[in-house]
């Protein structure tokens, strides 16, 4: 499902494609997007949530109503762009989900949708959307990880993994394109205050959600470290000093130390 809300000379703005974009970072990029004078592409499963963001935007937004984990969904968005003729000046890879528990224990469905949708999908469209920056000359690429990235996640190991790809294949585009005036930029926020928590199985007055930020802030922190063309950006004083901790100590600490406190959100909240 697509639609459209069109203002005077939105066709002569640049474009920035956000998934994720119903809630959470990604609806806070995508309004960061719509401030800088951007035309937006809203893309997420949530198609009333996303009109709902599109009536409230000042440029022009379109949308399209799509589960990322699904096969031919990435292409849709292609085949969109194509149709138009349109290379986006920013593409922001915010879609993605987690879970908590013993990995062995979870359901290897949701686990193999949480490697399609946190890896597959934005590696493709980094890929695809970055060829046509990179011929084109110009383009800057948002890929939303986590502090997850920095050290093993015991109880939340799939979705630590897939963010820690994340980052890695982040530094790895950007030093690639480096040449081209393309940027490719990883943003690692710790716990937001989003619908992450309680859709990754947490209740709502967890103390997961008592330790996090406002998505308004960690979107602030990564739109303005993409403009700026920086490969990596931590959200936050506390996460940048430990995600710099944890490169110095013994790797089974961390990982210990990483599953402990895990443990006892679980614990306070079973």
């Amino acid at each position: 499902m697509t639609s459209s809300t069109q203002r005077a000379d939105d066709h002569d703005r640049p474009l920035a494609v956000i998934t994720g974009a119903s809630s959470g970072i990604g609806r806070e990029l995508a309004f960061k997007a719509a401030m800088r004078g951007y035309r937006v592409l809203l893309v997420a499963r949530n198609e009333y949530a996303l009109k709902e963001i599109e009536r409230t935007m000042r440029t022009r937004a379109d949308i399209l109503a799509l589960d990322l984990t699904q096969d031919g969904s990435v292409d849709r968005i292609c085949s969109w762009l194509l149709e138009r003729d349109l290379t986006p000046e920013l593409l922001i890879n915010n879609a993605g989900f987690g879970a908590f528990g013993e990995a062995i224990n979870m359901d290897t469905e949701t686990l193999s949708r949480m490697v399609r949708l946190n890896i597959d999908a934005l590696t493709v469209l980094s890929i695809r959307i970055g060829r046509r920056m990179a011929k084109k000359g110009t383009g800057q690429i948002l890929n939303v990880a986590s502090t997850a990235a920095f050290q093993p996640c015991p109880y939340m190991a799939v979705y630590g993994a897939t963010k820690a790809y994340v980052l890695s294949f982040s530094e790895a585009l950007n030093e690639e394109l480096h040449a081209s005036g393309v940027t490719v930029t990883a943003l690692c926020p710790g716990p937001t205050r989003t619908n992450f928590g309680t859709n990754a199985g947490l209740s709502a007055d967890s103390p997961f959600d008592r330790w996090s930020t406002e998505p308004y802030n960690v979107a602030r922190t990564g739109f303005n470290a993409m403009m700026q063309g920086d490969a990596v950006v931590v959200d936050g004083l506390l996460n940048k000093l430990l995600s710099t901790l944890v490169r110095f100590l013994p790797r089974s600490w961390v990982t210990w130390i990483a599953g402990r406190l895990v443990r006892q959100v679980l614990n306070k909240v079973s």
